[in-house]
């Protein structure tokens, strides 16, 4: 695809526990980018991964001291590509591998539209059951979103500049909903190239019944609960019907949980905690080992609580 306009891109991957696949998944992409800022959460470094990945030019790697969170990878990547003078930032997942054709998609809207006011332009997320992220209108190039997962976009580095980074404090899960609202209440666009179509899988997921569970682990269910709330209540006066949008879909994962995957008990341990955490203010990372010192009396107490004060969020 040939574009009227050379537009540099940078790019930023978060690792963490990188396996020899990550390899292959960057080089899906890494011809469209002029750089990318490959951040390293993991505390354990994997120096074989990583002296694979400094070999190659147009990768700049960054030691992240540890688990800093995907939102702070995320802003290390921003801030790197605005000190280097780049307008957009090209933001993908650690386990997303890119057809060829995914970016110049994207960059094509660029060639064609007033860019102003997009903050981010995405692509179809497409799970392996063929489901996709939003529905696509028939012969529409483009459609306008609320809210895509971080995979595979471009952001638009002077939308970042007007309205803040991302939100450290919700560390992981949700970081890209809070970050998208935001952009539109600040009157940026999200913008959905439609033939442009990423493959992407949230946890281990299945498909049982009606139902699609993630299969997360108890510590990303902590996650997605304390976040999910504090999103609903942060913008329920802005986006009433993605609120409640939230709270259906919160109702329908538990149900997932308790009828298809395992752990259950943890899981359901997990997610009345980040409730808890949520109504106390509590943010940042989490140490999993306060999940296995709830007693199962506490649980039901707190779970009993937990049903009361939910539906006054």
């Amino acid at each position: 695809m040939e574009l009227k306009n050379k537009i540099k891109i940078a790019g930023v991957v978060t690792l963490y526990k990188p396996t020899q696949k990550i390899i292959d998944n960057i080089n899906s992409y890494i011809n469209d980018l002029d750089i990318l800022f490959v951040v390293d959460n993991s505390d354990k470094k994997e120096i074989t991964i990583i002296n694979a990945l400094k070999s190659q030019k147009k990768i700049y790697y960054i030691n992240n001291h540890g688990n800093q969170g995907i939102a702070n990878a995320l802003n290390v990547g921003a801030q790197k590509a605005i000190e280097n003078g780049y307008d957009w930032l090209f933001t993908i997942d650690l386990d997303s591998k890119v057809s060829q054709k995914m970016i110049p998609s994207l960059i094509k809207y660029l060639d064609f539209y007033d860019s102003k006011n997009i903050g981010i332009i995405t692509p179809v997320h497409k799970n392996k059951f063929g489901k996709f992220s939003e529905e696509i209108t028939k012969n529409e190039l483009y459609s306008k979103i609320l809210i895509t997962m971080t995979s595979g976009n471009l952001l638009n580095l002077n939308a970042y500049k007007k309205i803040g980074p991302f939100m450290e404090k919700l560390f992981i899960d949700s970081v890209d909903h809070e970050y998208c609202l935001r952009l539109n209440l600040n009157g940026f666009l999200v913008i959905q190239a439609n033939e442009a179509i990423l493959e992407h899988n949230l946890g281990n997921q299945k498909k049982f019944l009606s139902f699609f569970p993630t299969c997360h682990s108890p510590i990303r269910r902590y996650y997605k609960t304390r976040n999910r709330f504090f999103i609903i209540n942060l913008y329920k006066k802005n986006f009433p019907d993605f609120c409640k949008s939230e709270i259906k879909k919160f109702y329908r994962e538990l149900i997932g949980i308790l009828i298809a995957e395992k752990d259950v008990l943890l899981k359901i341990k997990a997610i009345i905690l980040g409730y808890i955490d949520y109504r106390n203010n509590i943010f940042g990372e989490k140490d999993q080992k306060r999940l296995n010192q709830t007693s199962l009396i506490n649980l039901l107490i707190t779970l009993f609580k937990f049903k009361k004060t939910i539906h006054n969020s």
